[in-house]
C-alpha cells in the first residue's frame, strides 16, 4: 500500500513514544531533523509490528537513513548494528553506547557483538541492521556482497525480520522513499539442519532481494563480487564465551 507524505497529524502521532524522557526528545528532534533536511515519503507504515522482538533490515546509503527509519518505529527504541570504530569516537562513542548502539568488529567473530543483540532479541527489543555491513551506493550495488550477520542470527534466534527498502538518494531537499514491507522470518531448507557459509551467504543475498525488490529494484552480484571473497565463514568449533552466549539465550 502507497502512503501520501505524512500530514502533520499523522507527524504527532509518531511521535507518542512511552519511552525515556531523554530519547523522546531525541527522537522528536532527529525526527524534525530529517523531514525539515529532506523530503522523505514513508510508505507501509501498517506493515511495522506493535511490539518485539524484531529484527530491520534495510540497504544502507547514507547516515540519514538510519534516522529517518529510527525515527518512525515509535512505539519502541531501535538498538542499531554499527561498526566498532564509530563507538572509539570521543563524545560520539558516549553516545552511541547511551543510545542503545551495540558495536561489531566487522572483521573477526564478536562475542560480545553476539552477546549484546542475542540479549536484546529475548528481552523482546528491535535490532536494527543493515546486511551489506556498510553505506553501498547505488552504482556499486552489484559489486559489494553482503555479509551473513543479520541471516546468521535471524536463524539463530527466529527473530521476525522486518524489511525496509531505502529508496533515492539523501541529498538536501532531494524526494527520498522509506518503504516497509511484510514481516518474514528465514527458515532453514528441508536437510540443511546447521547453517553453514554457503547456505549464510544464500540468505544474506535472498535478503537483500526482497528489501529491494520493495522498491520495485532488482538485486544481482556481479560475478567479481561472487568470487572476490570467500563467503563469510563460521568457527568450526564454538568457544567457551560462545557456548556461554547459547545458553544464555536459552535461559
Amino acid at each position: 500500500m502507497i502512503r501520501k507524505p505524512l500530514q502533520l497529524n499523522e507527524k504527532r502521532r509518531l511521535l507518542k513514544v512511552k519511552q525515556p524522557l531523554s530519547k523522546r526528545i531525541i527522537k522528536r528532534f532527529l525526527f524534525i531533523a530529517v523531514n525539515l533536511l529532506y523530503r522523505v515519503r514513508y510508505e507501509g507504515l501498517e506493515q511495522i509490528p506493535d511490539e518485539g522482538p524484531l529484527m530491520v533490515i534495510a540497504n544502507h546509503t547514507h547516515l540519514a537513513d538510519v534516522v529517518a527509519i529510527h525515527c518512525v518505529i515509535d512505539h519502541q527504541w531501535v538498538s542499531w548494528v554499527g561498526k566498532k570504530e564509530l563507538f572509539d569516537i570521543p563524545f560520539f562513542g558516549r553516545f552511541f553506547y547511551a543510545m542503545d548502539g551495540i558495536p561489531v568488529n566487522r572483521d573477526k567473530a564478536d562475542v560480545a557483538t553476539a552477546r549484546g543483540i542475542i540479549g536484546a532479541i529475548r528481552d523482546r527489543k528491535i535490532v536494527g541492521m543493515f546486511p551489506q555491513g556498510t553505506r553501498v551506493r547505488y552504482a556499486e550495488l552489484r559489486k559489494v556482497r553482503p555479509r551473513s550477520g543479520a541471516a546468521h542470527f535471524a536463524l539463530k534466534t527466529n527473530v521476525p525480520l522486518l524489511p525496509v527498502a531505502v529508496d533515492g538518494q539523501f541529498k538536501l531537499f532531494h524526494k527520498v522513499r522509506i518503504i516497509f514491507g511484510p514481516v518474514f522470518q528465514l527458515e532453514k531448507p528441508p536437510g540443511r539442519n546447521k547453517p553453514d557459509a554457503a547456505m549464510l551467504e544464500e540468505m544474506s543475498v535472498m535478503i537483500m532481494k526482497r528489501i529491494f525488490s520493495l522498491a520495485g529494484q532488482s538485486y544481482d552480484l556481479d560475478d567479481k563480487a561472487r568470487k572476490r571473497s570467500k563467503p563469510d565463514s563460521l568457527p568450526e568449533k564454538k568457544s567457551e564465551s560462545e557456548e556461554q552466549t547459547d545458553e544464555d539465550y536459552r535461559r
